[in-house]
């Protein structure tokens, strides 16, 4: 139910990741009465933002198997996993019942949306007891609550709305929330445009109020992980111009820098020294009050080893494992890690494990879980300029990353052998995991293939015949907006194909 995950939003409950004071007991009209209750407030939002054991139905779990297991480049385990991630791979679902708050990429970011417009609220009523001597550390949290907004409601768009550029932004987004919402209050869709113009209204808000601080730390917005959003928001949208114009910004004034091809591997660990030089935006995790245990994505896609515990949910497909190979000096290839223990024998010695959330001191659930990385920041450059017709400039950037993940010079592209093709490719090697593929697929007007027939199936489940290869006409490349929504919000239109 939208208002009730709006009014759970605002509860403004803390957590221990962020030493912050609990405010749940609190009444909801005069807990925030201070920067102090801004701030139990702003690591509410946050920590609903990275979710809990009992709540991963956004970036604690589900966001990524949406974005990953939709696609085709990894694909369910069905021999050894535990049927966590089957869910968007079989895509067997035919109705909004099967969507539940488990699966369906709802209540938590309508919570997020909740938290945070309870803070901009705050922070524009002029109450707050220390309004003056506190207005820098106010209008930080302010932007930062604008930031989350706007990707809470983005990431919903493109779950439950066509791609803008199918039409426009004609067809139906999601219901906006921009204001706490009362109990009764029954929002209807709005359009795919009208959730765009909030997102970049949101974003470039937060960014030109001068308060979000321009470096980074985990856990939080920054500036240039807000101007990183606002690059793929724009790329999404089809406006190339403010995409790249964005990108480079992000690139030539973050301080962030591409890993080399010696850093590459090791740098996944949060603990490695070059790690935070890519990194804009990450969810780490410090202790077990913090994280989402045993069902949070690093631990989903950790293999069951001797050393390392994990669920090993997804694994790469025999196909996304043949174009990795066309190169044998990318040195992407080596984040995926081959089998412990295969006892029947499916992956025959082939690297399959994803390790971009590799284990903290031998457990995954303290891996540290990345949202937003410098290379996306590359590739969205590239793209927004070729499609722009800058030739140039996209040779430079994909070479830029190019040269951080081969030695191969041969494999750099010129202005007579770059394609959108290319660059969509190095996007599916470069970002594989971290929840994008699905996304550009349907954007690009890709078709989605698994596998066609028996021979190429490799250790893929079977699967549904309309489910091996699809493209975004498919009813099923958009989610069914939930039946527990739709039955208390008589206002939300359901998406074609699954009844109302």
């Amino acid at each position: 139910m939208l208002a009730g995950a709006v009014l759970m939003g605002m509860s403004s409950c803390g957590d221990d990741f962020f030493e912050q004071k609990p405010a749940d007991s609190v009444p909801a009209e005069t807990a925030i009465q201070s920067s102090s209750d801004l701030a139990s407030a702003r690591a509410g939002m946050y920590a609903v933002f990275k979710g809990n054991s009992n709540m991963v139905d956004y970036y604690g779990q589900q966001m990524f198997l949406y974005g990953e297991l939709h696609g085709e480049d990894l694909v369910y385990n069905s021999t050894y996993g535990s049927n966590r991630a089957s869910f968007y791979y079989q895509m067997s679902y035919t109705t909004a019942s099967d969507f539940d708050r488990s699966n369906a990429i709802w209540q938590s970011p309508y919570a997020v949306i909740g938290r945070a417009c309870r803070i901009i609220e705050a922070a524009d009523g002029g109450k707050l007891s220390d309004k003056t001597e506190a207005a820098d550390e106010i209008a930080q949290y302010r932007a930062e609550a604008l930031v989350l907004r706007a990707m809470a409601t983005f990431d919903l768009t493109r779950v439950y709305g066509k791609t803008y550029t199918e039409d426009n932004g004609a067809s139906l987004g999601v219901p906006l929330v921009t204001s706490s919402l009362q109990s009764n209050v029954k929002p209807a869709r709005s359009t795919v445009a009208e959730c765009y113009a909030q997102v970049i209204k949101d974003l470039t808000e937060a960014i030109s109020s001068g308060k979000l601080p321009s470096e980074t730390t985990p856990g939080y917005v920054s500036l240039y992980a807000a101007k990183a959003l606002l690059a793929r928001v724009y790329l999404t949208k089809g406006d190339w111009a403010n995409a790249l114009s964005t990108a480079e910004d992000v690139i030539n004034n973050s301080g962030k820098s591409l890993w080399t091809i010696s850093e590459y591997v090791n740098a996944w660990k949060k603990d490695d020294a070059a790690h935070a030089k890519e990194m804009l935006f990450e969810i780490p995790v410090t202790n077990t009050k913090d994280w989402n245990d045993r069902e949070g994505i690093a631990y989903l896609y950790a293999e069951n080893r001797p050393d390392v515990p994990g669920y090993g949910e997804a694994v790469a497909n025999k196909n996304f494992l043949a174009l990795l190979a066309q190169d044998p000096n990318d040195v992407r290839a080596d984040v995926f890690l081959a089998p412990s223990n295969d006892s029947k024998n499916i992956f025959h010695g082939a690297k399959v494990y994803l390790n971009k959330m590799p284990a903290f001191n031998g457990d995954p659930r303290y891996a540290s879980v990345p949202i937003l990385r410098l290379s996306e920041v590359y590739l969205i450059a590239s793209e927004a300029a070729f499609k722009d017709g800058n030739t140039a400039k996209a040779v430079q950037y994909l070479n830029d990353l190019l040269k951080n993940r081969t030695s191969d010079a041969s494999r750099l592209v010129t202005a007579s052998t770059i394609t959108a093709a290319r660059i969509s490719l190095e996007r599916r090697k470069e970002l594989v995991g971290e929840g994008q593929r699905f996304f550009d697929a349907i954007r690009n007007n890709e078709t989605i293939t698994r596998y066609t027939n028996e021979s190429d199936r490799g250790w893929s489940a079977v699967l549904p015949a309309d489910v091996r290869s699809y493209n975004r006409d498919y009813f099923k490349a958009l989610a069914a907006i939930p039946s527990y929504e739709i039955d208390a919000n008589k206002n939300i239109k359901q998406n074609d194909g699954y009844g109302q």
